[in-house]
């Protein structure tokens, strides 16, 4: 018999991956968004500074997270983007980011080149600008959004292009995949539309019915296999190795999920993943997380 590794004694909760939704500030009013109602002044003054991401970031290297995925908003809004972005690389992280692509000109380019993110994922809502721009509200983001594109392939960064169905732009999602195909990078489909951060319905406007939603997803042969391969309802993993971090330094099991929080500001992450965190609700989990106790060192 093969005697086991210390890797295969790992515990099965620890801190492997964390989203981080740095501000709720963005530069377009895309009309599904949940995040935009916090997209003002008195809310901005809120998040956190400089200092306290910094000193966040400590305590996940220190409890071990290996990834960190940067989204907003637009992450790209906040003065000190790139001082965390290089920061996070500089400390080891695997970083990843999320943006709306219509910030990154050449200079912008050049520094995520520099830094090197494991990948950057665009939101493309459609092909053709009338399309695209009904969603994003935004004159000139079109072009914006594609010059990011273009910048970021040319310097060789790993991107993701991805695109949510909704009513807007239902006869466009298969052509934005196919755009993609033809850029030679992935598409991932997104996610359903959810409630703005204040509880309000009003993104559920724009939400494709389910019938149609499931149509778009079986007329393409990945979009349905990849549909087919996700969890069964009750499977979801969050809190075990993977956490949600607010704009102003609540500790969650998800994004999709803020009905419990822990304040990173006021507490330590360690304790609130290890203590806190296991017991916050989720609907959709199948049984409540399970503390573990911390496993001895094996020679």
């Amino acid at each position: 018999m093969i005697e086991k590794t210390r890797f295969d004694l790992k515990p099965d909760r620890y801190p492997f991956f964390c989203q981080w939704e740095l501000t709720c500030r963005c530069n377009l009013r895309c009309v599904m968004c949940y995040t935009d109602c916090f997209n003002a002044p008195e809310k901005l003054r809120q998040e956190l500074s400089t200092a306290e991401v910094f000193r966040v970031m400590d305590e996940l290297a220190a409890a071990g997270t290996a990834e960190i995925l940067f989204t907003g908003g637009e992450a790209m809004t906040r003065p000190d983007f790139f001082a965390i972005l290089e920061r996070a690389r500089r400390m080891g992280f695997v970083t990843d980011l999320f943006t709306n692509g219509t910030l990154i000109d050449e200079a912008a380019a050049d520094r995520l080149a520099a830094i090197a993110p494991h990948r950057v994922e665009i939101s493309l809502h459609g092909v053709t600008k009338g399309v695209f721009e009904s969603v994003t509200a935004g004159k000139g983001s079109f072009e914006k959004c594609l010059r990011g594109i273009r910048l970021l392939r040319e310097r060789g960064i790993p991107l993701v292009l991805k695109a949510t169905a909704m009513t807007l732009n239902e006869g466009e999602v298969l052509s934005v995949k196919k755009y993609a195909d033809e850029l030679g990078v992935p598409f991932k489909l997104g996610e359903r539309m959810r409630a703005t951060l204040e509880g309000e319905d009003s993104p559920s406007a724009y939400e494709l019915p389910e019938d149609r939603r499931s149509r778009l997803i079986a007329s393409d042969p990945e979009l349905n296999s990849e549909a087919c391969a996700k969890p069964a309802p009750g499977a979801c993993r969050s809190g075990e190795t993977t956490f949600h971090i607010d704009a102003y330094g609540m500790l969650q099991l998800c994004s999709g999920n803020r009905a419990d929080g822990y304040d990173l500001r006021a507490g330590s992450f360690r304790e609130g993943f290890y203590e806190r965190l296991p017991k916050f609700r989720c609907a959709r989990k199948t049984a409540p997380l399970v503390q573990l106790s911390v496993l001895s060192n094996h020679g």
